[in-house]
């Protein structure tokens, strides 16, 4: 009985871990619009799968975590970011300038 609840907590366990890795992804894309007002940068994505092609996505918009670094990007710069949604909201975490 005691084993068979340790091997339930640990798949618990193991469960939420790897939901929690999940949570967050790294992307690419070009920044078509920064709106420091409402905290959000619109980013058209590169399409997964076309090495080589400039393919692009329609924008997205998503919300900065940091404020600061508005002060780093502008429209039209290339973009490699990270993303983490919680509640249904896409945040941006990191960037960084291709």
């Amino acid at each position: 009985m005691k084993s068979s609840c340790a091997i339930i907590l640990g798949m618990a366990a193991a469960a939420m871990f790897s939901l929690g890795a999940l949570a967050q992804e790294t992307r690419q894309g070009m920044i078509s619009r920064i709106d420091p007002s409402k905290g959000t940068i619109a980013v058209a994505e590169t399409q997964a799968g076309t090495t080589g092609s400039s393919t692009m996505s329609a924008a997205q918009e998503y919300k900065l975590k940091d404020p600061l670094l508005f002060n780093a990007i502008k429209d039209g710069d290339r973009i490699s970011f990270t993303v983490e949604e919680k509640g249904g909201v896409k945040t941006i975490t990191k960037v960084q300038k291709q």
